[in-house]
């Protein structure tokens, strides 16, 4: 019970110490299940030439809030929340999202919905869909050059990011998330149709 406490403050630490923006974040939610009220999810990564690590909790069996934060080619971040209608454990899960993330000159948030399919407790396929808005100026982020796969030809932009893959969890508390993300847009240009992420699995 202790431990939990100390690692919702540093959370919350997290939050305000490593706030950065330009895009949003492109590490995708590999699962429509919940993180499970009381529980803690962590995962770190990488994809489109950005590592990532991403921490969560589950507020109650449904509900989870969270912060994810992306550095390498871009850097970024914003919290998380995220709602789980259908919450299967195996079987098929949905979940509503939404994510935030600002500085001075930046502002960015997404809206979506992953679904999976867990076809038992260690294996499960899983599809994430988000429409992304940014707001930002050359002090983030330069358009009309590519970072990784993405460029940016305006600074206000509007544009979707879609995700599939599936996850391996090697025990309850350690798995590996393997994916597929292609963004699509007007005020983007990416120079490959799709590429390819992975990510370190941990619930605790």
């Amino acid at each position: 019970m202790v431990l939990k406490r100390y690692s919702f403050l540093l959370l919350v630490i997290m939050v305000f110490t490593f706030s950065s923006c330009s895009l949003s974040p492109f590490s995708p939610t590999s699962s429509g299940r919940s993180y499970g009220k009381g529980h803690f999810y962590a995962a770190a990564g990488n994809v489109n030439s950005s590592y990532h690590m991403k921490f969560g909790m589950g507020v109650t069996e449904d509900f989870d809030a969270g912060f994810v934060m992306e550095f390498g080619e871009i850097a970024t971040s914003a919290i998380y929340l995220k709602y789980s209608f259908i919450n299967n454990e195996v079987g098929p899960s949905v979940n509503g999202e939404f994510g935030y993330g600002s500085t001075e000159t930046t502002k960015h948030f997404y809206i979506g919905s992953a679904a999976s399919l867990a076809f038992s407790k260690e294996f499960e396929i899983f599809f994430n869909g988000r429409i992304n808005s940014v707001s930002t100026d050359e002090t983030d982020i330069e358009k009309d050059e590519y970072q990784g796969n993405i460029k940016i030809l305006e600074y206000q932009i509007t544009y979707l990011q879609l995700s599939y893959g599936f996850n391996i969890w090697f025990s309850e508390s350690s798995g590996l998330s393997l994916y597929s993300v292609h963004f699509q847009g007007e005020d983007i240009e990416t120079s490959k149709d799709s590429i390819f992420g992975g990510s370190f699995l941990f619930n605790f």
